[in-house]
């Protein structure tokens, strides 16, 4: 059997101190919010930024032009550049990202960094430095 409300006295010389403990959910009730969301839950939304990105990324494949993918996605010039350098500009961080571990393998393996350098088409002092980082 489930016990609601504890009910506490003390006797302190004159006074008698009577302390009754009422849950905080009887008081206020339950957060009218959570049973809200608990019958409708929230729907997410697709990432609106995302979708426009691999839009214009997509029409740029096809049109390989700015301007005419900025036409045929119905967004302005500006956004659809700054979207393109975004992306060329991850793709360079990767292909530098993997060329830097290409050389740190031939480090591995031995061999000079002059012929690295050589071999990967970047100077000398360029490869020092991928190799001290």
């Amino acid at each position: 059997m489930k016990q609601e409300n504890c009910i506490r006295i003390k006797q302190l010389g004159n006074v008698l101190q009577i302390i009754v403990e009422i849950p905080w959910q009887k008081i206020n009730g339950q957060n009218q919010w959570q049973e809200y969301f608990e019958e409708n839950p929230v729907k997410t939304t697709p990432n609106y930024w995302a979708m426009t990105t691999e839009k214009i990324l997509k029409l740029y494949k096809k049109h390989g032009n700015v301007s005419a993918t900025a036409k045929a996605s119905g967004k302005s010039y500006y956004i659809t550049e700054k979207i393109l350098k975004e992306e060329q500009t991850r793709q360079n961080k990767a292909k530098r990202l993997t060329e830097i571990e290409n050389v740190r393998k031939l480090a591995e393996s031995k061999i000079s960094v002059k012929d690295i350098a050589q071999m990967i088409g970047k100077s000398p002092e360029t490869v020092r430095l991928w190799l001290k980082k």
